[in-house]
């Protein structure tokens, strides 16, 4: 590089190779630039680097012209004039009575009468208009009825930023007209819509912006009052989102190609539905619709209800990474005069280029921007063209802090430029300009790179604002000192993002330009910005509340690898018989990888349809988990057999795909607080086991109670945690519900779904352990579940504060359901003690008298003999269980809560003993348990108090051992006969 600079052609060579190589954006920049130094000459052809080369010696070579844009001056200060105030005034008063009877439609019909009232003729509002004067496009959202009443009657009041009069002196006379564009020679005015009037830079001696508006005082004579009020009306009621883009289109961004196949569809479908099948493969395959059969090992043997045979494959890319996107740019036609850009910033990454607040396109449209680069702060005041590294200042670095707010301005006064942080000046560099916005979106979190996003924030942003004029040293200072809180005001903002929205895909310009940005993949919303201290909410505060702070602020995280919906286009569709059993079902897909065979499945439920009647017996399966387990959206393939996949995923099919989930965080330190639905989840499949030893706690392992249940002749409906969050509801009318496996992640509407369905006598069947221990909560859209879990030690993210606790869905407490109003043990009676991996116990008989060991199948078992077997010999406790509030509350040395009393009525007929550590109630992770017991699961009967009856096995591996284990299997039929519930003659 150092060769480049000082034009020795020995580095050409070098150069070359080396922007050939795998480097980050802005390396390649100083690769070009070095080279364009040397010259093009001997440069070849067909090289990448070569027409950019070639493009900055072209213009280089072109003849400067020796006239510069000549410096506007302000418009001279309206001297106060109380007599006309007053009559203006007095007026208004009189047209504001007006106001309460205005008719939004007469006033629509109004405005679009070119005719009658010009406003046609001059602005746009939503998709129609002429674009000369402001876009009132959501006016209404961003200016009072008094404020439309004046800006009618009296427009020369307040002025819009770039809709100010301009006159020119010219040698030739004068001219006058809104500054429409600027180029190198010339400026262009617009006297009247669809006028312009292009000015040399060399004919022009003097320009100066007027008090007065373009738009003529004209209208209280033209309209009636009642007219006017109609207008302001309409106007009032105009508070839409000025980008016309459709909401889920992404923008143009960055790509990653997978390698292999990858597929996913709707998680639940009701029987007579479609069901579509989004693929994404780089070779042929066979697709099979399959009910998952008999068998629990062999997936070969599923019944086939349609098969599809591809020798033409698809690949579709995903897009990863989250920032806001910003369609109604800066103008790109105008330069700059001054320039400021603040934002507040929480980096997880400091490394690499990451873009913060930019408008700039890299290489041909470069333009503003704060970006990072490896610890230092860059600011960017380009020209609007071709990369020139002399228009990008930095800082020293080594003065940002990772996990830290950070409060960040770059400002131009057109002469000197000054990076400040934390209120003061770290950095300042003369420069004159020119400066212009890329021809390109404004992004926050991101910048662009040949029209794509690339090179994303990984950290928090908050309060995000874009000047045209430069703050000095004191008024930087003061912005530091608010800490994010307070929008600017009468500041000649041109955008202003304080995400007080806090949900949702939109963040609002807070200026009067209607900037609104929309975010891509989400983003995370915070529940605070740089002014909340999240450390400071004690973890058992039960009485803070976030919707009460006002001095909390507001932030939203980013992060590059961040996708939950992959977008891709339907493949394959098939409708399900009306009459297909409820029950789970796959895409099963049948390809070779470098002449291998291998297998993939997508996996989803059938529910019952509404046609049909409800069957005796409900099963919920733990799709929670399933969603939360799903570590890697986009592993490698793998073959027809089992494989065992562990908490952190199968292997990354390409290094760039995500591999987050509720068991690690983002690839750059973020803490996960969300996941996909709309995205692959290899985790739900029907082949993965865990630990070892033929163990799973997904989808494998709980179709061992579904098999059962065939095999036994019992009829029963199937539905997913989502379908019981959405319509909880759905229980009613079942004569017992049955929740099976690692049904670990609950949401409030199914806990009090539940709750409800047994006070009004419905009786739950629990084979779970780990059971209802996080919180969850859904979007309105159904395609992102959070959960934010905290405790490193039990499975929480380790950066997690406990003031993040708080769901953006609904601003209630997350994380343990113990300690956020929802705990299992009030609900069914058992609540999780721990987990021990892959050693697993079985049960021991406690009261062999009890009616559920005798009727109507009388199990021959004695006090304390054990029972509980899978075909591999282990104990049905494992690897996650479940105990009594009672015997918790005996293995906490001092709870965390006071006088928790447990409910009257529960009944242990059996238990699991085992001497090793637990978790106890405080569950701040596994330690030596006080007292001398050592139980670590119970079987209970509770009839509740409340009403309704629960059986409770309290372990994930119940229904495994059930399948194979008589005097298992035996109990839960005599407990499936005690509620009612009947086998199929």
């Amino acid at each position: 590089m150092a060769l480049g600079r000082i034009g020795d052609r020995r580095a050409v060579k070098p150069l070359l190779e080396a922007g050939l190589a795998k480097a980050d954006s802005f390396l390649k920049h100083a690769i070009v630039y070095a080279l364009y130094e040397i010259g093009e000459e001997g440069l070849p052809v067909d090289h990448p680097m070569s027409k950019q080369v070639g493009l900055m010696c072209k213009v280089d070579k072109q003849s400067p012209s020796k006239y510069v844009m000549p410096e506007i001056q302000l418009a001279d200060t309206v001297k106060p004039d109380p007599a006309k105030e007053a009559r203006q005034a007095k007026r208004l008063d009189q047209l504001a009575e007006f106001l309460p009877k205005g008719d939004p439609a007469r006033g629509q019909k109004l405005f679009h009468d070119a005719a009658k009232s010009l406003c046609i003729t001059c602005h746009i509002k939503g998709d129609k208009g002429v674009d000369f004067g402001p876009d009132l496009t959501r006016i209404g959202a961003i200016r009072s009825e008094r404020d439309l009443l004046e800006a009618i009657v009296y427009p020369s009041s307040t002025i819009a930023r770039y809709y100010e009069l301009l006159i020119v002196n010219t040698k030739q006379g004068e001219a006058a007209g809104l500054l429409r564009r600027d180029s190198v020679n010339e400026m262009v005015l617009g006297p009247a819509p669809g006028v312009d009037q292009a000015i040399p830079f060399k004919e022009i001696k003097k320009a100066k912006y007027s008090n007065l508006s373009l738009m003529p005082e004209v209208f209280d004579n033209l309209l009636k009052p009642e007219e006017i009020a109609d207008v302001v009306a309409y106007l009032k009621e105009a508070k839409g989102a000025v980008s016309s883009a459709p909401k889920d289109e992404t923008p143009p961004h960055h790509a990653i190609n997978l390698p292999g196949l990858h597929a996913y569809a709707q998680k639940s479908i009701a029987a007579g539905e479609e069901i579509e099948f989004r693929v994404s493969s780089a070779v042929p395959y066979d697709l099979s619709v399959v009910r998952l059969g008999a068998d629990p090992e062999n997936r070969d043997k599923d019944p086939l209800l349609q098969s599809f045979r591809v020798e033409q494959p698809q690949a579709q890319p995903i897009h990863p990474g989250s920032y806001l996107h910003v369609a109604k740019a800066l103008p790109a036609e105008r330069s700059l005069s001054q320039l400021t850009l603040e934002c507040w910033i929480r980096p997880f990454q400091l490394s690499g280029w990451q873009g913060l607040v930019t408008q700039h396109d890299y290489p041909e449209r470069c333009g503003i921007g704060l970006f990072l680069s490896e610890g230092k702060i860059v600011f960017g005041t380009g020209s609007g063209g071709a990369y020139d590294a002399s228009a990008f200042q930095q800082t020293k670095p080594g003065l940002l802090k990772a996990h830290r707010w950070h409060h960040v301005v770059g400002s131009w006064d057109g002469k000197k430029k000054r990076i400040y942080l934390d209120g003061k000046v770290v950095a300042e560099a003369a420069f004159a300009g020119p400066t212009r916005p890329g021809k390109t979106a404004l992004r926050i979190g991101a910048y662009g790179e040949e029209g794509k996003a690339v090179n994303f924030h990984n950290g928090d942003v908050a309060m995000c604002a874009v000047y045209d004029r430069a703050l000095n040293e004191d008024q930087v200072k003061k912005r530091f000192a608010d800490r994010g809180l307070s929008v600017p005001k009468n500041d000649r903002l041109l955008a202003c993002w304080p995400f007080t929205e806090e949900k949702g895909k939109q963040v609002a310009d807070a200026s009067d330009f209607g900037r609104d940005a929309r975010i891509i993949n989400r983003g995370t919303w915070m529940i605070g910005g740089p002014s909340f201290n999240a450390s400071a909410i004690n973890r058992h505060d039960s009485q803070y509340d976030p919707t009460k702070d006002e001095k909390r602020g507001y932030g939203l995280r980013l992060a590059s690898d961040e996708i939950y919906n992959a977008h891709w286009k339907v493949n394959h569709r098939f409708r399900l018989p009306p009459d297909a059993k409820s029950g789970v079902y796959a895409g099963r897909f049948d390809f070779k990888l470098k002449g291998k065979p291998m297998r993939y499945h997508t996996s989803f439920i059938v529910r019952r349809p509404e046609s049909k009647p409800k069957a005796p017996l409900l099963v919920l399966v733990s799709s929670n988990t399933w969603l939360a387990y799903n570590s890697v959206p986009f592993p490698v393939n793998h073959g027809k057999g089992l494989i065992n996949m562990g908490t952190g995923g199968l292997s990354n099919s390409h290094p760039g795909a995500p591999k987050y989930s509720f068991y690690s965080d983002h690839r750059n330190g973020q803490p996960t607080y969300k996941v996909g639905l709309k995205v692959p989840w290899p985790a739900g499949g029907p082949n993965k086991t865990y630990i070892g030893g033929g163990y799973s706690h997904l989808l494998r392992g709980e179709r061992f109670l579904h098999l059962w249940l065939d095999k036994h002749g019992y009829e029963y409906d199937v539905i997913t945690d989502r379908d019981l969050d959405r319509n909880p509801q759905i229980l009613k009318g079942y004569k017992a519900v049955l929740v099976n496996g690692h049904s670990e992640y609950w949401s409030a509407p199914a806990y009090d779904g539940m709750d409800d369905y047994l006070k009004a006598g419905g009786a739950a069947v629990v084979m779970s352990g780990n059971t209802m221990f996080w919180r969850v909560s859904f979007d309105e859209t159904g395609e992102v579940m959070e959960c934010r879990k905290f405790g490193g030690g039990i499975g929480g993210r380790k950066l997690a504060k406990v003031g993040e606790l708080y769901h953006s869905h609904d601003f209630k407490r997350g994380s343990l359901m113990r300690f956020c109003g929802y705990p299992a043990w009030k609900l069914v009676g058992l609540e999780c003690i721990g987990w021990g991996g892959g050693n697993f116990a079985n049960y021991q008989v406690d009261l062999p008298d009890h009616f559920l060991f005798g009727h109507p199948h009388q199990i021959e078992l004695k006090k304390g003999e054990p029972f509980g077997f899978t075909n591999t010999k282990k104990g049905a406790v494992g690897h996650e269980y479940d105990v009594r509030l009672s015997t918790l509350l005996r293995a906490t040395k001092n709870p965390a809560l006071k006088g928790l009393v447990e409910a009257e009525g529960i009944v242990t007929i059996a238990s699991s003993q085992s001497n090793r550590n637990v978790l106890d109630f405080n569950a701040q992770g596994h330690r030596t348990r006080v007292g001398d017991e050592q139980t670590i699961a119970e079987i209970i009967y509770w009839e509740r108090p409340e009403g309704g009856r629960v059986f409770h096995t309290g372990s994930i591996a119940t229904a495994w051992a059930m399948y194979y284990d008589e005097p298992l299997s035996n109990l839960v039929r005599n407990v499936l006969h005690h509620f009612k519930v009947k086998p199929k003659k």
